[in-house]
């Protein structure tokens, strides 16, 4: 039985195209992966490194608030460590580092420390 010629440029054009269309997703992971590890890896890195040296430094923070109100214990005034604490989470992230630095300077005196709360946050809407 000859084999016709129709038939077997047939079956190599079906074999091309599998292999052909094979390469081509194995091309398009490898492109997938490189970007991935390359590109949005790092920058998912660096944002987790900044998120958690914001948080660690809001929760340093409120503990200064906490002891600032413990230190004073009862001496009087109309703040209380809920307005202040209110206030300072509307703060945005840009200001974020201004008014850890400002609480961190009040020398624990609640009257400054409403007064960077007051400063740094943003009006209720």
């Amino acid at each position: 039985m000859p084999v016709d010629l129709a038939d077997r440029l047939a079956d190599m054009e079906i074999g091309g195209t599998l292999v052909r269309g094979a390469v081509r997703i194995a091309v398009l992971a490898a492109t997938l992966a490189l970007v991935y590890f390359f590109i949005l890896r790092p920058i998912l890195d660096t944002t987790e490194t900044v998120t958690g040296g914001i948080g660690g430094n809001l929760e340093k923070t409120f503990n200064d608030i906490n002891e600032a109100f413990d230190q004073a214990n009862g001496q009087g005034g109309s703040f209380s460590r809920v307005q202040i604490k209110q206030k300072v989470t509307r703060v945005d992230g840009k200001r974020q580092k201004q008014l850890i630095n400002c609480i961190q300077n009040s020398q624990q005196d609640i009257a400054r420390i409403q007064r960077c709360a007051n400063r740094f946050s943003k009006p209720l809407p």
